[in-house]
């Protein structure tokens, strides 16, 4: 009681909360004393005005930091048009040719084929978005929204958990720049997103709705989910399953117990029915695709996803600053129902998982940026107002320096692009052009530390898809696995594509038999016939050239080589019929 009078004497100090108490305690008939209210009807009424006047506060600090890190984590893409980001481009060019399929020339090489696939999410927003907007505004645009959703998952999941706004999910910043963004796995990124706003739905309704408008809800959340990531389903179902498991677990004892049991089993049934419909009836289902390997010793760094960035150093320091901060607090953690089952499903999968499966790559680490986020999005810290002040400041800090850090290596990138676009401009519409790794291959370390995920992958590969987006050329590795991708690539040129490839090693173009077991494409056999150029990304070559490349453009990181042929016969294959590239269109006569 006397603790309660204290604050109650503490509050009047604020003019409008002392207008709200002179209401409430006009209302609860007490005798006053001192301007006190001395009963259980005034503690009452305090009690009140402090739940009232407290979230008020807590709104307006909550709004400042979040708009402070959303202008954070914006600006490395006001820094450079093209992200070094690896997968983007690559995207970035099958959205092109989806917005604008009469092009008269990409026309002639690509097309949509618009189907049920667990990748849609990007395609259907983008190819949308790129009919309106330049397409590098867009491009990035479509980015930043990968960027974010993870983040607006966070915070609804953790809002809807435990019920009231925290500063907490917003530390998640500290993780928005991950190894799976710098991967660019866009539809993924989305995907996570929904199925934390999936979650959230489920445990809001789950506390105010009926198990049939639950069941109809997990439906459409789970579909939409489906669509844009299969993953990503499975977070939203390990999310789902985990909190319902923990909830019957508390009703064991409890009379109402199978009914619970009945209607959660038939609502989570319910829910994937539609992904599991539309996953029988597509090509994922079909077989033949064979996992990967398992990289075990890969593992030990690939758990540190969600903290990764392109320095080993700021990746370590980022992982052993938060998990610190966690253990040292975790006394005062409230954990949100499920989260240590959830936890558990996830790194028995993270250990099992192949690097590839279902034309899936990078399984695990996918699973080990889903962890990442759960620390953020089913924790709530009960700190003091100094630990609050020192975790923030920790976390906030090391926010600012990832960012900067990516925006450092973002604007070193416009150097690379300059260079890239210098050597396009030799390029025409229409042209088949060939691209080479130069001295190092897409898993080894880059000469530049931004042109590389440390232990992961090089992240400059598929930069040379502006072949197709600024010079409308023919270029071997879009996306366009009909099993993944809306987008068909049109004979003849489909026997020069390998959707799912990596560029060629420099080495093959001479001696493609140099590399025993190497994944050499098909596409190299007859290279000195099927194509007209040959585009060379990464640090200057030490080999001697091959024979009949002509060099067009020779930069520090760029070369672009120009295929001499003896006589045109060469246009016309064994079998008689005509070579891509044979009839020549727009420009490229």
């Amino acid at each position: 009681m006397q603790s309660e009078i204290v604050w109650y004497r503490s509050i009047l100090v604020d003019r409008g909360t002392s207008v709200r108490m002179q209401l409430l305690l006009s209302k609860t008939g007490g005798a006053a004393a001192g301007g006190l209210l001395l009963g259980p009807d005034a503690v009452a009424a305090a009690r009140e005005a402090r739940t009232e006047a407290g979230p008020r506060g807590m709104r307006r600090l909550w709004s400042l930091v979040a708009l402070s890190l959303v202008v954070l984590l914006s600006v490395p893409f006001l820094l450079v048009d093209v992200p070094p980001v690896l997968d983007y481009p690559n995207h970035l060019a099958r959205l092109f040719v989806l917005a604008h399929p009469e092009d008269p020339v990409l026309s002639q090489m690509y097309g949509p084929n618009w189907r049920i696939l667990p990748n849609l999410g990007m395609d259907v927003i983008g190819a949308a978005l790129l009919r309106v907007t330049d397409v590098h505004v867009g491009g990035r645009l479509l980015l930043a929204l990968a960027l974010f959703a993870p983040l607006i998952g966070v915070v609804a999941y953790h809002r809807a958990v435990f019920g009231r706004f925290s500063l907490w999910p917003l530390a998640a910043a500290v993780i928005a720049y991950n190894g799976i963004f710098l991967l660019g796995f866009m539809n993924f990124q989305l995907s996570l997103g929904l199925a934390l706003l999936g979650a959230a739905g489920w445990v809001v309704l789950r506390r105010r709705a009926n198990v049939l408008v639950l069941a109809g809800f997990g439906a459409l959340a789970a579909t939409a989910t489906f669509l844009c990531h299969i993953l990503g389903l499975v977070f939203f179902a390990v999310l789902v399953g985990a909190a319902e498991t923990d909830r019957l677990w508390r009703l064991r004892r409890s009379p109402d117990c199978m009914r619970e049991l009945v209607g959660a089993a038939g609502a989570l049934a319910f829910a994937m029915i539609p992904s599991l419909v539309f996953y029988a009836l597509g090509p994922l289902s079909e077989p033949g695709a064979r996992p990967g390997p398992w990289l075990w010793q890969q593992k030990l760094w690939w758990i540190f996803t969600p903290f990764m960035t392109t320095s080993t150093g700021l990746t370590l320091v980022t992982a052993c600053a938060v998990l610190a901060l966690l253990v040292l607090i975790r006394r005062q953690l409230e954990l949100a129902p499920g989260l240590p089952l959830a936890l558990a499903v996830l790194m028995l999968g993270f250990v099992a998982a192949p690097a590839k499966a279902i034309n899936g790559v990078y399984i695990d680490l996918r699973l080990a940026l889903m962890m990442g986020l759960l620390l953020f999005a089913a924790l709530r810290p009960r700190l003091s107002a100094r630990q609050g002040v020192y975790a923030g400041l920790l976390l906030g800090a090391l926010t600012l320096l990832r960012c900067l850090d990516i925006g450092a290596g973002w604007i070193d990138h416009r150097r690379d692009l300059a260079e890239l676009r210098a050597a396009l401009t030799q390029v025409e519409p229409g042209k088949r052009v060939l691209v080479a790794n130069g001295e190092l291959d897409g898993i080894g370390d880059a000469d530049k530390r931004e042109r590389t995920l440390p232990g992961v992958h090089r992240i400059d590969t598929h930069l040379a898809a502006l072949l197709v987006i600024e010079r409308r050329a023919f270029w071997p590795l879009l996306f366009a696995n009909p099993a993944m991708q809306p987008v068909i690539v049109r004979p003849p040129f489909d026997r020069l594509a390998e959707a799912l490839g990596e560029p060629v090693e420099w080495r093959w173009l001479e001696h493609p038999d140099s590399s025993p077991g190497a994944d050499i494409p098909t596409y190299l056999q007859r290279w000195r016939s099927d194509f007209d150029a040959v585009l060379v990304i990464g640090p200057p070559l030490k080999q001697q050239p091959v024979a009949g490349l002509l060099p067009l453009s020779r930069g520090s990181y760029v070369q672009l080589y120009r295929i001499e042929r003896s006589s045109d016969s060469e246009m016309t294959s064994d079998d008689g019929n005509v070579r891509p590239g044979a009839r020549r269109t727009g420009s490229n006569s």
